[in-house]
């Protein structure tokens, strides 16, 4: 599957978000879980190592929790104030904060983090306010030599195999090459993302039921599934490049056993009985058709 169309599909307005992250972290537990968990995470398509991005994932445990044979994460305490700090550090301050808190039966927590500062290969040079939309921006413009479509452009960047690519309709079947002349507003977009319901909606279901197909990467009490999917991003484009960060964090609960319970409604006609326990003797018994209430 790949999530880049897919989550897009489901996350309406201005948004950012790092598909490549996502499928970092996934994929890490998937590697560590067994059963339908690691089936349902084998649907995300794996991602190569990228160059030119700086990537970085940790593993976060609570107080009675330990990591198991297949968790080789760095790991430290399931604490927000350290989740947070590694977050900023690791995306060079443009994500400072990822987590308000963990929830009372969230035991574990995955991050990882995506930096990127790329710079254009054609800087642009000349900038106007222009109409778009319903409003204005500031339309940044470049000519040069690139693959384009109708409404669509690829601009490389200076190093490695980078790309942006920007459409306003769909992306082409064949992409021509020549030289011309390219508008694209500067923008700067932050997005504060929950994943999980459109990974359900995905078929990532089965990894968020309670079980012990996680047991390998925690080590602890209680059966076990994924909790919250979370995702910061932002994104700065302008006339130099374009730098971007993601995190994201994957955390699991821990549920004790529970016996069944059950719910017995008594809102028809029944019998009773009023016996002795030990010998079964029954002491008073009767029916009940139309309930009464004493009146005195």
């Amino acid at each position: 599957m790949n999530l880049g169309p897919a989550l897009l599909e489901r996350l309406p307005g201005d948004v950012v978000v790092s598909p490549y992250g996502l499928a970092r972290a996934l994929t890490t537990l998937r590697e560590g879980a067994r059963g339908r968990t690691r089936e349902a995470l084998a649907l995300i398509d794996p991602v190569p190592d990228v160059p030119g991005i700086i990537s970085a994932q940790a593993a976060w445990l609570a107080e009675g929790y330990a990591p198991g044979p297949a968790l080789t994460l760095d790991t430290g305490p399931l604490d927000p104030a350290r989740v947070n700090a590694w977050s900023n550090e690791k995306t060079r301050g443009m994500i400072p904060r990822l987590v308000d808190g963990f929830d009372a039966d969230e035991v574990f927590a995955l991050t990882d983090a995506e930096y990127l500062d790329a710079q254009w290969a054609h800087p642009f040079e000349s900038t106007r306010r222009a109409p778009f939309g319903d409003g204005e921006a500031t339309l940044m413009r470049v000519e040069g030599t690139f693959e384009h479509g109708e409404d669509a452009i690829r601009l490389p960047y200076r190093e490695g195999d980078l790309r942006f690519t920007a459409t306003m309709g769909e992306l082409p079947g064949e992409w021509s090459r020549g030289y011309g002349s390219v508008e694209l507003p500067r923008f700067t977009t932050t997005s504060s993302l929950d994943l999980a319901g459109p990974l359900i909606e995905l078929g990532l279901g089965p990894a968020f039921e309670d079980g012990r197909d996680l047991d390998e990467l925690i080590v602890g009490p209680g059966e076990k599934s994924l909790q919250r999917v979370l995702q910061r991003a932002r994104v700065d484009v302008d006339e130099q490049g374009t730098r971007a960060a993601a995190t994201t964090v994957v955390t699991a609960r821990a549920v004790a056993y529970r016996p069944p319970s059950f719910q017995i409604t008594f809102d028809r006609p029944f019998t009773w009985a009023v016996e002795h326990a030990p010998s079964g003797t029954i002491l008073f018994a009767g029916r009940v058709l139309n309930p009464t209430e004493r009146s005195d």
